[in-house]
């Protein structure tokens, strides 16, 4: 006889396992301090590149303003003011991602404590019902 709450346990969790359960058994592999500390590694090398190329699109769209007053500015105070916005750039898109990331592990670590107690549920089934196999 077929069980209706053990079909449709096992297919909200083959649903669950085909979906987001990759992506939440990839985040689980880590502690979570290493998780973090990896993906804001990353982070930070993105920050870096994107703050690199809009200050190279900045020069390069202000090039004849910038090539003009080259020689009057004084270039140690250029380069302090753009590694001050680079500062404040770099914490700001650094807490921004270290909120996202933490909230991803705690959310993929909730999902898997889900999915583990259904494993529960599902192995309580098998044994109630005398049946060895999944």
């Amino acid at each position: 006889m077929i069980d209706e709450e053990k079909v449709i346990l096992m297919t909200r969790m083959a649903s669950y396992e085909a979906g987001e359960g990759k992506k939440n058994l990839a985040i689980w592999r880590f502690f979570r301090g290493d998780y973090i500390g990896l993906q804001l590694l990353g982070s930070f090398i993105c920050a870096t590149l994107s703050f690199a190329l809009g200050v190279a699109l900045y020069v390069y769209y202000n090039f004849e303003d910038f090539m003009e007053n080259l020689y009057e500015m004084d270039i140690l105070e250029f380069a302090k003011g753009i590694a001050a916005k680079y500062v404040w750039f770099l914490v700001i898109y650094m807490l921004i991602s270290y909120a996202v990331f933490a909230y991803r592990y705690s959310h993929a670590r909730g999902n898997l404590k889900a999915y583990y107690g259904n494993l529960k549920k599902l192995s309580k089934i098998y044994k109630g019902t005398g049946n060895s196999k999944p």
